[in-house]
């Protein structure tokens, strides 16, 4: 009995000539949601660069008929916002320093040091992160008044940065425990420290992850109206989002400045999520992993 070794010819399969439903209709609710997620945006800027008569016209124009800056003139010279939005830069870029220069070393030391009552640390900054901060407003508020820090930049920055500790902590966390432990031992016999590797050694490595603690902690920061409403009470200390409250007034709301500092108010946060965009998706999906 011989065996047919004939080789068979293998089946061509048809080429698809166009795409499936299925496809287009991913596409079509991909872009529908798009559109309805920058609808908001889109149409806060075609406000703030409307004149007064037009933003209550009928029927209501999509595009301005005349494009004007006056309403963001209106916003610093009538409303002053200047010094809302450098408090907000100092308070948010001081804040997300702090956050990482102590969220570090703490997350280094929990991750890779078997201390007495680790564990226990771990779950309290588990149950800090569940802590709403508006909670703790009030005994802020009674804390700061006693020791001078009431009405001030510094209590802003020491407040975010202690509410905003924990998060980092258990992200970066994440990120030192998928490191192997022989990168640091390399560098240990090299010479090199406990300072040394985590500066030169760990930091470089868990670039993404910081950059995903810098990123949320400037957005939860620079967003923040409760805390700083409750511990500030005048303009050398109050932030942009407590400065967009003074166009609600007894007599209506002035819609037009108002939007020149919304947009003021967004700007900052998309340039900050445009430049660390790649890290922050990297960032949040290995802590999601870990975490």
């Amino acid at each position: 009995m011989t065996l047919d070794r004939t080789p068979r010819p293998t089946p061509v399969r048809p080429r698809r000539t166009g795409a499936s439903a299925g496809l287009v209709a991913r596409y079509v609710v991909l872009v529908l949601v798009v559109l309805l997620s920058i609808f908001p945006l889109v149409w806060l800027l075609l406000t703030s660069l409307r004149t007064s008569d037009e933003l209550f016209a009928v029927p209501v124009q999509l595009l301005p008929s005349t494009v004007t800056l006056d309403q963001y003139v209106t916003v610093f010279t009538e409303y002053e916002m200047a010094d809302y939005v450098w408090n907000s830069i100092v308070v948010s870029l001081a804040t997300v320093a702090l956050v990482m220069v102590l969220a570090l070393p703490c997350a280094y030391v929990l991750a890779r040091f078997r201390l007495p009552g680790v564990k226990v640390l771990i779950t309290v900054l588990l149950i800090m992160r569940m802590i709403p901060v508006i909670a703790l407003a009030i005994p802020l508020f009674a804390v700061f008044s006693q020791i001078g820090l009431l009405d001030s930049v510094l209590g802003l920055v020491l407040t975010h940065a202690a509410s905003k500790l924990p998060v980092a902590i258990w992200l970066l966390m994440a990120f030192i425990q998928d490191l192997p432990k022989e990168i640091e031992e390399s560098a240990e016999i090299d010479g090199a420290g406990v300072v040394r590797k985590l500066v030169f050694v760990v930091a470089p490595l868990i670039g993404p992850g910081l950059a995903a603690s810098a990123v949320l902690t400037f957005l939860f920061t620079w967003n923040d109206l409760l805390i700083a409403l409750t511990l500030t009470s005048s303009e050398a200390a109050q932030t942009l989002p407590v400065g967009l409250t003074n166009f609600v007034t007894q007599f209506g709301i002035d819609w037009g400045p108002m939007s020149a500092a919304g947009v003021l108010m967004v700007v900052p946060t998309l340039l900050f999520v445009w430049f660390a965009q790649g890290y922050l998706v990297k960032g949040l999906v290995a802590g999601a992993v870990r975490g």
